[in-house]
């Protein structure tokens, strides 16, 4: 099945960014980074899976503007009132470090899984990424990523004070 994609740091805009604002002035709306792949991911086809990724950290201000979304009534209210009603083919991944600043309304709608240091295989993340990039520079880039890469995020690691 065709997939599409649209990834995004909530946390790094301001909420007006991310969810839209009507000009006070003159009445008009503008959206903003979520609510702009939200219009994209309602046109596309039932047989097109959509992921919303949310990559970064949670936070109360833009969160709770999903709770709709992520029970089941699957529909996003805008600050202007207007509403966006998702189908089963969109789907919303969030990643984050902690859910500490995340409310129990928030989490108790969310599927959590919780992947430790330890779980995350580099070696593997790295491999799956070089088989995608074209073999001439995957060849070089190996080596190189061998040969530098694994042994400086060793180091990384192991001095964990400059993380």
């Amino acid at each position: 099945q065709p997939l599409v994609v649209h990834i995004m740091n909530p946390k790094s805009m301001p909420r007006q960014q991310l969810l839209g604002h009507m000009d006070s002035d003159t009445r008009e709306w503008t959206d903003g980074v979520l609510t702009a792949s939200a219009r994209q991911v309602v046109k596309e086809p039932m047989n097109v899976n959509s992921w919303v990724i949310c990559d970064g950290d949670i936070d109360p201000e833009w969160v709770e503007s999903l709770n709709s979304v992520l029970d089941d009534n699957h529909l996003l209210t805008l600050p202007n009132g207007e509403r966006i009603n998702f189908g089963p083919n969109v789907n919303f991944v969030f990643e984050t470090n902690n859910l500490k600043f995340a409310s129990p309304a928030t989490v108790s709608r969310m599927g959590v899984i919780f992947m430790s240091e330890e779980d995350v295989d580099v070696k593997r993340l790295v491999n799956t990424w070089l088989r995608k990039q074209d073999e001439a520079i995957a060849g070089k880039m190996s080596t190189w990523i061998e040969d530098y890469f694994y042994k400086a995020l060793h180091w990384l690691l192991k001095h964990d004070n400059y993380l």
